[in-house]
């Protein structure tokens, strides 16, 4: 599919959750984003939209569409990005992930030794076992949940109140923002409008 394609449906799907009675727009990246939500809290993937690597433009739709609320849920692949204010998380776009946990770490008190190991890294899950290895993932995402979340809210403005939720495929939730599983759970107890063609 096109860029103009992938924005449209998304857009549409959007849309649609919005008309549906929606209030909370709860977004992922992509499938192993909706699959880790339903697994660790019941959350239906059909009640989310996956916005691929566009966050930004989602962002921007959520709120033109009067969204009261956006739960942004990812793998630490994609949203470690948006730590820096990435808006596209297409490795074509940009590719720093190694960097940003370096950089990380570099924060919570890594040495040099472990700084040039997570940036000679192949990607973010063997990051973060270095940092659990040193004994600072934790610390590590609360660093990358807050600048993340900051550049999330910097994009929704005062339109739509924004929360963040950054996970592994291996060590599970790694950082979220104090009102994500909040978020979550009003998402989850909206009631849906009844379908048009019912008596």
């Amino acid at each position: 599919m096109s860029t103009r394609a992938i924005l449209e449906t998304i857009r549409t799907e959007l849309r649609q959750l919005k008309e549906e009675g929606h209030r909370t727009a709860v977004v992922s990246p992509g499938n192993y984003g909706l699959e880790f939500m339903k697994s660790s809290y019941g959350y239906d993937p059909d009640r989310a939209v996956k916005c691929s690597n566009f966050i930004g433009e989602t962002i921007d739709m959520v709120c033109g569409l009067g969204y009261e609320r956006l739960l942004l849920c990812g793998h630490v692949g994609k949203l470690i990005k948006l730590s820096c204010g990435i808006m596209n998380t297409h490795s074509a776009e940009a590719d720093c992930r190694a960097e940003l946990m370096a950089a990380a770490a570099a924060r919570n008190g890594a040495d040099s030794a472990l700084i040039n190991r997570i940036l000679d890294c192949v990607n973010t899950e063997e990051a973060c076992e270095l940092m659990k290895g040193a004994g600072m993932l934790k610390a590590c995402f609360e660093t990358v949940t807050e600048k993340a979340a900051y550049h999330l809210r910097k994009r929704a403005g005062d339109r739509t109140a924004a929360e963040l939720m950054i996970y592994s495929s291996v060590y599970g939730l790694l950082g979220a923002t104090s009102g994500a599983e909040g978020f979550l759970k009003d998402a989850m107890a909206e009631p849906l409008m009844p379908d048009k063609g019912e008596g």
